[in-house]
């Protein structure tokens, strides 16, 4: 599939449910407004301050079914008793389904005092970097709910009506005049979605590449907004670049932005006549206690490693030999390491270092996952290309190699570190074997005799002497371990 184009279709695990059609919302005869806010739930704070006053709401946390989607005007007795919990709306599997992991954030937009007055409420659920096989993606939804006050001799339902025709409008517009570098679907009106609605597909094909769903549509007194927008790209493109980006097709985003519609449009009826709307429990108040850092438990000198030492020895002159394990969730992580910073050579001091990583996956009853494995070395080899022929702080990556007959798959790469912790030249082996990840690195500096391993003078083992280096003692690492696991 080509630069840029949307991502193939994939079934929801929730499909849009059917809704039958709704009655129009009578036009309401004069009278006192619709809730916008009653003084009855809601704190009202009124603060001088350059001759300005503020509205302080307490949001209203909503419970139960939510109730079908039309929408008869809602008589004042039976109407509102807060604002609406917009991040409530969405049903909490499809918010799942859509935004894995999504971080969610609100927020109001009381503009009464402009013409025509309103009040809109948002919610949006973002996660725009996570990791999906040997892609990384990106995802949102976004959602907007506006109430209008009705002004002059105008009701508030003819104000929505006008604003919502003017996005219905603004939707033909663009659809019946392409751009180069865009692409507008056909409007598809919504039945059944609140008295009036539709969906609409945006691709961007240009430079920047980017596709979403967008619906628009009225309940009422209210207008709604919804926008879903999703796109993956290989995990190892360069950074900052586009290449291989494919953003959702015209079939999922549309279906998407369907369903998002409906569900808000009949969770904004349920909320205009006092009745319960939410379809998601609350999100959390507070966050999440944090894991605690796996703690490296020393252990004997493990066989799988003791049979490379007279490989890595002639690497690392007078090494001493440590290795530990480090347990955390479904990984386990053995390490070697045959380390000397203070080589002597002729009024200078050397730095050497092999470290060997095994790091075993298993599954949730303890069994070998080599899947996990598989996305571990996916992840590994995607960091080490975005940043091929880069640097950034003191550090710079050489071109990735990918050596054949190492194991299932397998790559090094070497780079420069000036950081202030130290300065060398290291290469790293990763290699895929089954449930294991195996890495090893090598390099090392030579610096003036007395200063310590970040003295700006140290000169770098160059690429060639690094990688000769790096070849055969994780030829002999692979080895060791074909022969005796990691125990």
């Amino acid at each position: 599939m080509s630069s840029g184009s949307p991502e193939p279709p994939t079934t929801p695990a929730t499909a849009p449910a059917e809704w039958g059609p709704t009655v129009p919302s009578p036009v309401p005869s004069p009278g006192p407004r619709r809730w916008l806010p009653p003084v009855a739930g809601v704190t009202a704070l009124a603060v001088a301050a350059g001759g300005g006053s503020y509205l302080l709401v307490s949001r209203l946390n909503a419970t139960g079914a939510p109730a079908p989607a039309a929408s008869p005007a809602a008589p004042a007795s039976q109407g509102p008793a807060g604002p609406p919990d917009v991040c409530a709306m969405l049903d909490r599997v499809d918010v799942d389904r859509l935004v894995p992991q999504a971080k969610v954030s609100d927020s109001t937009n009381d503009n009464r005092a402009s013409s025509p007055a309103y009040v809109n409420w948002s919610c949006s659920w973002q996660n725009m970097n996570y990791s999906y096989g040997e892609y990384r993606r990106s995802r949102q939804i976004n959602v907007k709910v506006t109430q209008y006050e009705g002004e002059k001799t105008e009701t508030a339902d003819t104000v929505a009506r006008r604003n919502y025709g003017y996005d219905l409008e603004s939707a033909r517009y663009a659809e019946n005049h392409p751009q180069k570098d865009y692409y507008y679907s056909p409007v598809r009106k919504l039945q059944g979605a609140g008295d009036e609605a539709h969906v609409q597909y945006t691709w961007s094909k240009g430079k920047t590449k980017y596709a979403f769903g967008t619906g628009f549509g009225r309940v009422g007194d209210v207008t709604v907004k919804v926008e879903y927008q999703a796109d993956q790209q290989p995990k190892d493109v360069p950074l900052f670049s586009d290449e291989g980006k494919q953003s959702v097709t015209e079939q999922n985003a549309l279906r998407e932005a369907e369903l998002l519609m409906r569900q808000v449009s009949e969770a904004v009826a349920a909320w205009r006549q006092g009745r319960p709307y939410a379809r998601s429990a609350p999100r959390p108040t507070s966050s999440p206690t944090p894991s605690p850092t796996p703690t490296p438990v020393e252990i004997a000198f493990p066989k799988v490693c003791a049979e490379v030492t007279p490989v890595a020895a002639p690497l690392v002159p007078g090494a001493a030999l440590k290795s530990e394990r480090t347990q955390s969730g479904d990984r386990t992580a053995v390490t070697c390491r045959w380390n000397n910073r203070e080589i002597p050579a002729g009024g200078k001091h050397r730095l050497r270092s092999v470290f060997v990583t095994f790091t075993t996956f298993v599954d949730r009853v303890g069994k070998p996952d080599s899947w996990a494995a598989k996305q571990h070395y996916i992840d590994r080899r995607a960091e080490a290309k975005e940043w091929e022929g880069s640097g950034f702080q003191g550090l710079f990556w050489y071109k990735v190699t990918e050596p054949k007959g190492w194991g299932e798959r397998a790559f090094h790469q070497y780079r420069k570190n000036r950081t202030p912790s130290a300065h060398v030249g290291v290469a790293d082996a990763v290699v895929l074997s089954g449930p294991t990840v195996v890495e090893v690195s090598f390099g090392g500096s030579d610096r003036p005799e007395g200063t310590g391993i970040n003295d700006p003078k140290s000169v770098l083992m160059p690429q060639q002497e690094v990688v000769a280096g790096l070849v055969p003692v994780t030829e002999a690492v692979l080895d060791s371990f074909r022969r005796n696991g990691v125990r």
